[in-house]
């Protein structure tokens, strides 16, 4: 309930294609609306997020200038473990249901209640010039996500699968993190590995283009060592 969160401005980048890669795991299930991350220039429509709603379905929306909205059928409410959420976007694709892939867990997720895709090379909200990018709440301050955040991937330019940043332990046969290699990050590309314990510092990029987060109420104490 304290509007904490991570924040940085955009620089102009690929509109068209990207992947969002990140683990999550949830809080208290309030029956409130929990916004991971949003992303939006002020002036147009609709933002572009992942969230997971009251009713614990997860939505996300690519935004700007359409309601290109996609909600989940299946819920989402174990809080005992991470969830591994990819957003692979590519509005150039011919195939219209291939333009946006919404992945839990490595599984592509193929029944929504609600899906209107974009058009063919339309652009987002993502990588907007200027936009505002903000983990842990809307760029209004709204919605504040109650969980834990890791491991936290934004990839400008390449729409990639689940693969890329997971994998199956064939030992328990549960979904886990795999080390990063060749990925090519683009202009506002960031990995945020939260490594840093100092809590101004928490929004540091690894990935090689320094774009770093800018924190607002994080604690040193908000940073755990549990992760997946």
């Amino acid at each position: 309930g304290d509007n904490a969160y991570l924040q940085r401005t955009n620089d102009a980048g690929d509109r068209d294609t990207f992947t969002v890669s990140l683990w999550v795991k949830r809080g208290h299930l309030s029956g409130n609306i929990n916004q991971i991350f949003d992303t939006y220039d002020g002036s147009s429509t609709n933002d572009g997020y992942i969230r997971f709603n009251a009713d614990n379905t997860i939505s996300s929306r690519i935004g700007s200038p359409s309601n290109h909205l996609y909600t989940t059928n299946r819920t989402f409410e174990d809080t005992s473990k991470w969830y591994h959420i990819v957003l692979s976007v590519n509005t150039n694709d011919s195939t219209a249901d291939d333009r946006v892939k919404l992945y839990v867990d490595g599984d592509l997720i193929t029944s929504f209640s609600s899906r209107t895709n974009p058009g063919q090379g339309d652009n987002t909200q993502f990588n907007y010039d200027s936009a505002t990018f903000r983990i842990g709440s809307t760029t209004g301050g709204n919605y504040d996500f109650d969980g834990y955040i890791a491991e936290f991937n934004l990839v400008d330019g390449s729409a990639l699968t689940p693969s890329t940043f997971g994998l199956t332990d064939t030992s328990t046969g549960r979904w886990i993190p795999k080390t990063l290699t060749g990925i090519t990050y683009g202009t506002n590309g960031h990995r945020l590995e939260f490594a840093n314990s100092a809590g101004q510092t928490i929004g540091d990029d690894t990935s090689g283009n320094t774009n770093d987060f800018t924190v607002s109420g994080l604690a040193t104490t908000d940073i755990v060592t549990d992760s997946p």
